[in-house]
Formats: C-alpha cells, structure tokens, sequence
C-alpha cells in the first residue's frame, strides 16, 4: 500500500468502519445502544466501506490504464 495515491483516504475510511463497529458491538452488549442508532451507525460503516471500495477502484484504474 505504500504507492497508493489514496492511502490516506483508504485508511481513515477503514479505521472509521472498524471503530463503528467496535462501538455499535459494544453498545449491544452493554445494552446502551438502541437498534434504530445501531442501524444508522451501521449503515455509516456501510457507506466508509463504499467509499474504500471507491477509492480502491481509483487506485486501480489509474495504476493499470
């Protein structure tokens, strides 16, 4: 990854996803998390990953076209 014009993005993105996660996963087992606020974070997560997804692809099209 160390060529990746998108490094950065990529990564926040991904650390972002894992923390949602990690919290909402928390918040379950505590029992301190409703599930409306569960799905908003989760579909948050969802949309980080897409935007990795997103940004992968860039890196692809421009490192192989």
């Amino acid at each position: 990854m160390a060529n990746l014009k998108f490094k950065t993005q990529i990564t926040d993105s991904l650390t972002d996803a894992y923390e949602i996660v990690k919290s909402v996963g928390r918040g379950i087992e505590k029992g301190k998390i409703d599930p409306q606020s569960a799905m908003t974070n989760l579909a948050e997560c969802l949309r980080k990953l897409d935007s990795v997804k997103h940004f992968i692809e860039r890196e692809w099209i421009e490192h192989f076209h």
